[in-house]
């Protein structure tokens, strides 16, 4: 059955540019025009960008706020961002709204919180306003839920081509005792969604993850295989209770899902979460993770890795392995996208982002990788202050669109999103 989607305004900015050889151009977007201070100071000409000192920086870097809480009657803060562009060439962003939690500190993770996301038509110079896709318990009555995780992965082949596949969790307010995930779709460019189905019977109890306790899907876009025996597959990454993660499949245009294997993180790291996949030249599937030690020297500086030959049923290594060239900030998530994506065809160029800063959530930056993550070397950096959380997706064979968690020096990394358009070298 479908639903339509209900909107919920927000005021939007519209500073429009480029990062690289070509500048695309600036155009209105309705709303209040905002720049984020580093933005606003690289288009004066300032010499203080917020780059990370010694950073390779790129060229006539600006962006725009797309999600402020600030300026939000519904929501105190936006958080969790992911992208994806669609074969007709719809770019659409998910982020969490967060609303204020009795009790609780600003931007609570489990509190009410809804699916919201916009879409744009144009490669990301306009977006739509923003509209609420899912809210509430999923079983009726009044208790206050937790919607969060948005991991939206579109289909570029099969009947269904077209489809955008949406994985979310619920938990109730308040509470991690149980986390479920749910799945939803769209057949129209992301304009209606399907109801919320739960996965909890696919996923959790059995061979998959334990019944209770915690549960997350991605956070960031997950992806349709199309190389080898399991072209046309459904995957995404995912970390549950104990610390493990996994990639989860599904070979019927994501209706039903399984789980394959689910190994730990490296065995010298007090914390391993967060798991984004890309599919590279030969069908192998690279899951990247995030890490965090505990005490003064830390590895966890780094991500960790492991990669599935068999279509995400089995790891190559017992667990995830850390990758030490990927030096960015410990204990926060980071994106994983294949450069090849746009054309359809996965090669070896890998892209991640994440902040890089040592302690603190600051100071995004791009790596990247020509060898299918073999190794990394940091690409620039994105002009930005506080970041955190962060998703990619190519707008066309040579610009990618980057939506990130953003602050000013003074602020928080939780403020607001950020969005870029940055062409590539």
């Amino acid at each position: 059955m479908k639903i339509s989607t209900r909107n919920s305004p927000t005021r939007r900015a519209a500073i429009v540019g480029s990062i690289g050889a070509a500048v695309l151009g600036t155009a209105g977007v309705a709303g209040t025009l905002r720049a984020p201070q580093a933005s606003a100071d690289a288009l004066r000409g300032g010499a203080d960008t917020a780059s990370a000192p010694g950073a390779p920086a790129a060229a006539n870097d600006t962006s725009f706020t797309l999600f402020e809480g600030r300026q939000s009657e519904e929501f105190e803060c936006f958080r969790i961002p992911s992208l994806l562009t669609t074969p007709a060439g719809t770019t659409i962003a998910f982020v969490e709204g967060r609303r204020a939690f009795d009790g609780e500190d600003f931007c609570y993770d489990d509190g009410s919180i809804d699916i919201v996301m916009k879409r744009s038509s144009n490669g990301g110079t306009d977006w739509d306003p923003q509209e609420v896709i899912l809210t509430g318990n999923p079983w009726g009555g009044t208790a206050r839920a937790t919607r969060g995780n948005p991991v939206p992965i579109v289909l570029t082949q099969g009947k269904n081509a077209g489809r955008i596949v949406l994985l979310t969790t619920w938990n109730q307010a308040g509470t991690r005792d149980k986390r479920i995930p749910f799945v939803m779709h769209s057949d129209d460019d992301g304009k209606t969604w399907s109801e919320a189905v739960s996965l909890e019977d696919q996923l959790k109890g059995g061979d998959g993850a334990p019944s209770d306790g915690w549960y997350a899907t991605g956070p960031q876009h997950g992806i349709q295989m199309v190389h080898g025996e399991h072209a046309g597959r459904l995957v995404a990454g995912v970390n549950y209770e104990g610390g493990n993660g996994a990639i989860i499949v599904s070979d019927d245009d994501g209706t039903s899902w399984t789980q394959g294997q689910g190994i730990p993180g490296p065995k010298d790291v007090a914390h391993f979460s967060e798991v984004g996949v890309e599919e590279t030249a030969d069908g192998t599937l690279v899951a990247i993770g995030r890490l965090k030690d505990e005490g003064e020297t830390s590895t966890s500086r780094s991500r960790a890795v492991a990669r599935s030959t068999d279509g995400g049923k089995t790891f190559e290594t017992a667990t995830f392995e850390t990758v030490a060239d990927l030096k960015t900030t410990p204990g926060v998530q980071g994106a994983l996208l294949n450069r090849d994506q746009f054309g359809g065809d996965a090669g070896d160029r890998l892209l991640y982002s994440a902040p890089t800063d040592t302690e603190k959530r600051m100071h995004l930056a791009v790596f990247a990788s020509e060898d299918a993550g073999t190794s990394w070397s940091k690409a620039f950096d994105v002009v930005s202050v506080r970041a955190g959380y962060s998703d990619m997706t190519m707008l066309d064979d040579e610009v990618l669109g980057l939506l990130h968690e953003a602050g000013d020096e003074g602020g928080d990394a939780r403020d607001r999103i950020d969005w870029h358009r940055i062409t590539l070298p």
